[in-house]
């Protein structure tokens, strides 16, 4: 087997990595597992390391190490529990393709590493684009996006010039509070927060749906990944979730990708690309559905929209804080500490964090993160339910 063909997945257990595998699964004489890994999960990394049986395996949590290894039933692969290990593996040329699908800012590093190597990236994790847009940006060409809506995106222009572009529009499905009355989110529990009308995801990015911080956080990694302008890049609720996203030329003509809502699709054509393989999906029947709607964004209650555009349009900074605020405030929400609403208080209240960073290396910008969070923390303080 190629090395073209040879893959690490960093955050294998979680929806992503789970989604990879299953096309994997469908494609399982043109690809070989390197390396998997987890943050905590070792029952679920112990039954893919005995199915795919990677080289190597790597969970985060030491104390989950033992239990890990007792649910192996063979000795293919080596457990690494050493990050220095994991950096080691990512630097190296055993493999040529990185599935990015940790969720939140700690695959920052992990993803920048195999981009300094050469190796084309997968990216599901939003969070690297926004942290580090201007560092990532200079790799854009070895990055495929596996996000459905830049995956579309990416499906429809291929390697076009951005000057052809007049205007992309990412949909969205408006979440599980689209029809929800604003002036009820103050009763909005975790429980209802979680319930997504159409995708199966995990609890941080399910949250981003319902405060539809995630098309915020999308707005920017679009910026860097297509190499747009700020006023170029729209958003259109679309509770269907079929069209995944539309371009608009400046012929006058517009272009999207549709497809039932299932990462598998998405996956499969970076996995694929430049050739398209089996996806383990249907083709979408557009009989079999009466309606498809679209409508423009309550900003009123959903302001996370703006907080896209106004980072944009920030410091150098402001991107990265936000999404620190937005981590942190999300943690705490589903952690029963704040209220929904606080969430979006808590981000706004964000944007007055000052922070003298240049983010010019990824040192810098690991080191402005902790700083940032540092800072936020007292916000969060003020907003905890007594």
């Amino acid at each position: 087997m190629s090395n073209d063909s040879k893959l690490i997945i960093l955050g294998s257990t979680g929806s992503i990595g789970k989604s990879t595998l299953e096309v994997i699964k469908h494609n399982k004489d043109n690809f070989e597992i390197i390396c998997l890994t987890a943050d905590s999960s070792s029952v679920a990394l112990a039954e893919q390391i005995n199915l795919f049986k990677p080289m190597y395996a790597y969970l985060n949590n030491h104390l989950l190490i033992d239990d890990l290894k007792s649910r192996l039933i063979h000795n293919q692969t080596t457990v690494i529990t050493d990050t220095n290990q994991l950096h080691d593996i990512l630097k190296s040329d055993l493999y040529s393709t990185l599935v990015s699908s940790m969720s939140g800012s700690t695959g920052l590093l992990l993803t920048f590493l195999a981009l300094q190597t050469n190796k084309k990236v997968l990216l599901a994790n939003k969070e690297s684009l926004v942290m580090a847009g201007d560092l990532f940006s200079q790799y854009r060409k070895q990055i495929i996006p596996i996000d459905s809506e830049h995956n579309a995106i990416f499906q429809v222009t291929g390697n076009l010039d951005s000057e052809e572009v007049k205007k992309i529009i990412l949909t969205a499905s408006g979440g599980p509070f689209r029809v929800y009355p604003r002036s009820k989110f103050d009763q909005i529990t975790v429980e209802m927060a979680l319930k997504h009308p159409n995708w199966s995801m995990g609890r941080k990015i399910t949250i981003d749906s319902a405060t539809m911080m995630n098309k915020c956080l999308e707005i920017i990694e679009a910026y860097y990944l297509f190499n747009l302008k700020s006023d170029q890049i729209d958003v259109v609720v679309h509770p269907e979730s079929i069209i995944h996203s539309i371009v608009n030329f400046k012929d006058g003509s517009s272009l999207c990708q549709f497809s039932k809502p299932n990462m598998q699709i998405p996956i499969s054509y970076a996995l694929g690309y430049p050739k398209r393989i089996n996806s383990g999906m249907d083709s979408f029947d557009l009989s079999s559905i009466e309606n498809l709607n679209f409508s423009k964004v309550d900003h009123d209650k959903f302001p996370s929209i703006n907080y896209a555009y106004e980072a944009l349009s920030g410091s150098g900074s402001s991107c990265l804080i936000i999404n620190a605020a937005n981590e942190l405030a999300v943690n705490a929400f589903l952690e029963g500490q704040i209220s929904f609403l606080s969430i979006f208080s808590i981000i706004e209240e964000s944007f007055n964090v000052s922070l003298n960073a240049t983010n010019s290396n990824i040192e810098e910008i690991l080191d402005a993160d902790y700083i940032c969070r540092q800072k936020i923390k007292p916000i969060i303080k003020k907003y905890m339910i007594n």
